[in-house]
Parts: structure tokens; sequence; C-alpha cells
């Protein structure tokens, strides 16, 4: 054998070198064509995950704009233009940092209202002359309902997607209720919660039905971009958006292709030269034929561990992965599942394969899954929908399952890979949150029917609620995304739960102002109740959704220079009828005059609120006191109070989520337990501490420090 193989490497040498070449090359190529693809796939799903964030985020959007203009609708159909409109207009303002100016319009056409008045001068203009106004205004009267316009050319400045709710009284149009959003403003601050979204350009469009024609709203040229076009489902017209990677990310599997044909053509011209050495070389050569055909050897055996390592490497990836994975052929049929898989469905592998897999579907989704799956199949499409599996045992798990087809060099489809995703507990989730809606409709119910003076305004009150929370969950069910973290789920519901809070606030406080009527004591007295309850709800919302954004790493802080002072006096006036109320004195005792500090505002104002409130909570009688001082370029604020004190073996429990040192039914003061852990969170962000000192029934002291500058 070893003499055969001597004379054929001395004879034919060229077809030798050739073979080997061969071999090597499909061997790294097949590996890299496989990393190829893994990359490819990974990319894909980023750039999916960041338009499903966006998405949702523009659906909510445009719920916050329907619950205003609403609102404002509501107000000028009762009592007409209110002349407290700039007040009205600041609280709808405080709602949604994406609106930038309230608007009010005549039947004419002519904008009679607008705040903030500053770099808005636009009152006398005439949207039903405007060539860009006019024929969303009309549509908006004639649909009788919300409208979204847009893009608009702002009289202002800039592009903006004005959202107006038509105005009528006995029937008769008397003008426009405007909320006004610049989408440049929504797409920066979109960039600024989540740096690595900077490696997108993103565009918005609405297309005109009657011309076909796209109508873009920033001045980003996308017109090379037109496959990166993603239709949105909006009720109102027909809506595009574009994100498209600023650069495409360098494959690495290129490399791997590279060092794969020069190892193939280095080894292949290394036998070659030794196989083809002349007759005077004969005795050398065969003296070293042995040595060489070991080194050839290695060399097909290091090729076949890269071949079997690469496959080997997949399979411990898939079956230590926290999803269900599962791989088909062209035809459909299933070769491969991982042990998650096999833990939803109960199934063995070998039950599994080929299409035993639908055994493992519940009854109630068998066939939708099944013509789903064909048809992906016959036209060679991805796919992506919910169902159940139902084990042997009986037990049902809700999976959301992707499938995306395999394409090889020559764009032909050799199969398909996809993912399942365990989302039973998100389910079980929205039947308790649809519970709860149907219990505090039933609650309102009983209260509406003891306000007998005004059961016209709260039916129609109840109405609105049932439509946008109709509305609410319809929207909620098309964002509802399979690779959405737990802290993604929970802002979610933070937004959606924060619009029907919003506006059942808004009418009990109408209500309670006596807008649409005069009350008795006892129907204030429930009023009032429920405004509370809701506002306090409100707050509760809020906390969790900076809580989960703090435990998920996701909250984001901005650092700008802004007169501190002037934010701690802000907070102050704002506290001051709290203190009040219980007889408290608010003192201030501060050093320095100016005080400049370079954090982010809104979150320092928000942890001044939360100790400050604390402070005014806790205390009975005496007076707050609030020390400001600099001292080695470190900002120090001391907020001491005179009230019940901490235990010294219970302060370090202050910070912890959820928890609460006086417990129980008895407890004397409300609260959600979550103000002072946002708090030290937000502090450590900002690069500052907290400190506690404290005595039972002496009071407290908490000191924060900040340096001016954050480095």
């Amino acid at each position: 054998m070893r003499k055969s193989i001597s004379f054929f490497s001395l004879k034919k040498p060229l077809v030798l070198g050739f073979f080997v070449f061969l071999t090597l090359l499909f061997a790294t190529q097949y590996v890299s064509y496989q990393e190829y693809v893994i990359n490819n796939s990974e990319e894909k799903q980023k750039v999916n995950k960041q338009v499903g964030l966006i998405k949702e985020k523009l659906q909510s959007l445009v719920m916050d704009s329907y619950s205003a203009t609403k609102l404002l609708e509501y107000i000028v159909e009762i009592n007409g233009v209110p002349k407290d409109f700039n007040k009205i207009a600041a609280e709808l303002l405080s709602r949604s940092k994406y609106f930038d100016v309230v608007e009010l319009v005549d039947g004419n056409g002519v904008i009679t209202h607008v705040y903030p008045l500053e770099n808005n001068e636009v009152i006398g203009f005439n949207i039903l002359t405007s060539a860009e106004g006019r024929s969303g205004s009309m549509a908006t009267i004639k649909r009788k309902d919300f409208f979204i316009a847009g893009p608009v050319r702002l009289k202002q400045g800039g592009v903006g997607m004005v959202s107006r709710q038509p105005l009528f009284i006995d029937d008769e149009f008397v003008g426009f209720a405007a909320v006004v959003t610049r989408i440049s403003t929504f797409f920066n601050e979109l960039v600024l919660e989540d740096p690595e979204e900077n490696r997108f350009i993103y565009q918005l469009s609405k297309v005109n039905t009657e011309t076909g024609i796209e109508d873009f709203f920033l001045e980003s040229d996308i017109s090379p971009y037109k496959d990166y076009a993603i239709p949105i489902e909006m009720s109102i017209g027909e809506w595009k958006l574009y994100v498209v990677p600023l650069q495409k990310p360098f494959n690495t599997a290129i490399w791997s292709s590279i060092i794969g044909v020069l190892l193939a053509f280095v080894s292949s011209w290394i036998v070659w030269y030794f196989a083809g050495r002349s007759a005077r070389l004969n005795n050398l050569i065969s003296s070293k034929l042995s040595e060489q055909e070991k080194q050839l050897k290695l060399v097909y055996e290091i090729t076949s561990e890269k071949v079997k390592k690469s496959e080997a490497l997949f399979r411990s990836l898939a079956s230590n992965a926290q999803v269900a994975i599962f791989s088909a052929d062209k035809e459909g049929m299933v070769n491969y599942v991982n042990d998650e898989w096999m833990k939803y469905s109960g199934m063995s592998f070998k039950e599994a394969m080929g299409s035993g897999w639908i055994n493992a579907l519940h009854p109630e989704d068998k066939d939708r899954v099944i013509h789903v799956w064909q048809q992906a199949v016959l036209y060679g499409s991805d796919f992506n929908l919910e169902l159940k599996f139902l084990d042997k045992k009986g037990n049902t798990t809700w999976l959301i399952v992707k499938g995306t087809k395999l394409i090889d060099a020559q764009n032909n489809i050799y199969g398909y890979i996809g993912t399942a995703s365990d989302i039973t507990e998100r389910i079980h989730s929205e039947k308790e949150l649809l519970s709860y809606k149907n219990n505090l409709e039933k609650l309102v119910g009983l209260r509406t029917e003891e306000l007998n003076d005004s059961k016209e305004a709260l039916l129609n009150l109840l109405e609105d609620i049932n439509l946008q929370s109709t509305e609410l969950e319809k929207e909620k069910v098309k964002a509802q995304s399979a690779d959405l973290m737990k802290s993604a789920f929970l802002a979610t519901m933070s937004h959606e739960l924060r619009t029907p809070m919003n506006s059942i606030i808004g009418f009990t406080g109408i209500l309670l102002k006596e807008l649409a009527g005069p009350l008795n004591s006892e129907q204030k007295k429930q009023l009032s109740m429920v405004k509370d309850s809701g506002s306090h709800l409100l707050g509760l919302i809020n906390d969790v959704l900076d809580i989960s954004k703090i435990e998920a790493g996701k909250l984001r802080v901005s650092f700008y220079p802004f007169n501190y002072l002037e934010t701690l006096e802000k907070t102050i006036d704002f506290l001051m009828p709290q203190a009040s109320k219980k007889g408290l004195e608010l003192r201030t005792e501060i050093s320095n005059l100016d005080i400049t500090l370079v954090s982010d505002e809104r979150r320092i104002e928000q942890i001044l609120l939360n100790i400050l409130s604390n402070a005014i909570k806790f205390s009975e009688k005496g007076d707050v006191r609030i020390k400001v001082n600099v001292k080695d370029d470190v900002l120090i604020t001391q907020i001491i109070d005179q009230g019940i004190g901490i235990d010294k073996k219970d302060i370090d429990k202050l910070f912890i989520p959820f928890i609460q040192l006086q417990g129980g039914l008895n407890r004397k003061h409300e609260g959600t337990g979550l103000g002072l852990a946002i708090s030290k969170n937000l502090i450590e962000k900002l690069g500052g501490t907290i400190e506690v000192e404290s005595e039972l029934e002496k009071g407290s002291t908490f000191i924060i420090k900040f340096p001016l500058k954050y480095s």
C-alpha cells in the first residue's frame, strides 16, 4: 500500500496536490459559511429588535396625543374655551416629554390659543388657508374624530406631527384642539436614552393616499435605502419607518474564509512540491515519505477538528440556550431540536423528527399552525406566531415562535432555523391585568350610581375609559415581541397603564372643579378618594418603571450644567403646601449664593423631591432644615427633620426596594417603599453618595454629596 501511494505521488503530483486543495478548500469554506450565516442572523435580530422598540414608542406617542386632545375637547364642549388654558396646557405638556406645543383653533381655522407662547408666535395663523394644513384639517372635520396630520412644516420652525381633535357643539363644528410634536425631538431623545442606537439613521414618512408619494419628517436623505422601509400599522393613515445601519459591521467569517483559502493553497503546494521532485531525489523522497504522509494526515485531521468542532459548538450552544431551538430541511421536515424544545413539548428527540413535532401542538392551535408552516415552506418565507404546546402530562405552555429561512451562496433555500420562547408568565399577567381592569370598571360603575347630579358626565367618562382601554389592548397585543426581556415588559406595562390613569385623574379633577355642575359634600368626598387613589397608583407605576430600568441597567442620565439653587428652590416651593398643611416650616441654610452643578437636573429634582417628601411625611411638629454648602468641589446637601427617627439596626433596610420599616395593616404612613431605593441608585448613577444619621423619636439627617463636575 505504501509503495502504491509513493508511486502515485511521484507519477501524478499535480493530481494529488489538486485533490488536497479541493478537500481543504471545501472543509474550510463550509466552516466559514456557517459562521457567516450566524453573524448575519445576529445582526438582523438587532435591527428587528430596534424597529420593534421604536414602533412601540410611536404607538404610545399616538395614544398620549389622543388622550390629551380628547381631554381638551371635553373641557371646551362642556364650558367653552377655559380661562385657565395655560395651566391646563402646561399640565398636558408635563404628561409627555415629546409634546412641544398645545393649541386651540376656532371654527374659521384661526389659531387663538398657544402654549407655550415663547418661540411659538402663530396666533392668528389660519390653518384652513394653508396649503399644508388644509387637507389634513378638512379630513379631520369630515371624520369628526381624532386625526394626525404630517409631516407639517411648522410656523414655529422645523417639521412636526400635529394631532387634531375636532370640536363640535350641538353637531356644529367650532374648532380644533391640537398637540404639536417635533419628530426630531422624538428621535433625538431616542438616541440620548441608548447610545447603542447611534448606530442607525432614522426616518419616518407618511404615504399620501391620493398620489402614493411619501412625505418625510426629517431632512435625512433616505432615497438610497427604500429597501429598509417598514410599514407601521397605525389607525390613521399609512406610515413607514426607516431604521438604516450607519455602517454594516464587518463579518469576521470573511477572515476565516481567506485563511481557509491560504491554508488549502499552501498545503496543496507543499504536497505537489514534495511529490514532484526529480528522480535523483527519489531516495531522499523515499526516506522522507513516511514523515510527509504523517504531515498530510495531520493536516487532514486538523481540518476534520475544525468541521466537527463547528458542528459541536452549534450543538453545545443550542443545547444550553435558554430558548427552544429547532431546524428543518427545505421540505419542512424537522431534523434537530434542542433540550429546551423537548422540555416544552414533553417529546423525545426521535419523536420530534420529521413531522412528529405536530403532536406537541395544542388541539386548539394545530390546524392554524400547520397552515402557517405549510405556507412558509411553499413560498420560502419567514414566520412569526404565538401558539400553545400540550405535553403528555396535560401541561400547557404558551410560546412565541420565530422561523427564518437559510440561504446558500447561490441564494437557494436549503432549510429553516427557528426559536421558541416561553411567554406563559406574560399571558397569565395579561389575564390578571384584564381581570383588574374589569374589577375597576365595576367599582367605577358603583360609584357612578351614587352621583345622581353628575350621572351623564360620569357615563361619558366611563365610555371614554372603555374606548381607550380597548384601543390600548389592541395596540399592546400588536407590540408584543418575543425577545423583550422582563425589564422591557415592565416598562411597556407602565406606559400602557399611565395613559388611562392620567385620563381618570384628569376627568375626576374636572368634576371636582364643578365645571360639569355642582356637587354635594358626599360626592366631593367620593371623587376625592378616586382622584387620590389614582394619583397614588400613578406614582406607584412611575416608581416601578424607574426601578425596573435601574435593575436592568437601562436607566439613562444626561450631564449638563444647571443652577442647583434654582432647582432646590423650585422643589421647596412645590412641597410648601404639604408642609404648611401639617404646620411644618421649611428652612434653608445656604453658604454659597451661586452653585452650578454638572449633572442631570431632572433626576436631581426627583431625588430632592423624594427625600424632602419623606421628611415632611414622617414629621408631625417643628421644622425641616435644608443646609447647602460646597467643600473641595463637592456639593453637600443635608436634609434634617425632627420626625419619628429610625432605629440604627433598621437604617440598612431603608434603601431596599419595597421594604418599609412600619409594616402591617396598622402602618400610619402610606407608600410603596421604592422612593429611597430609587433615590440611592440615581445618586450613585450620578457619581454621588448618600448617608443617614438617625435616632429613634429624635429625627433623621440625610446627607447627599455630588461632585460639582462629573468625570
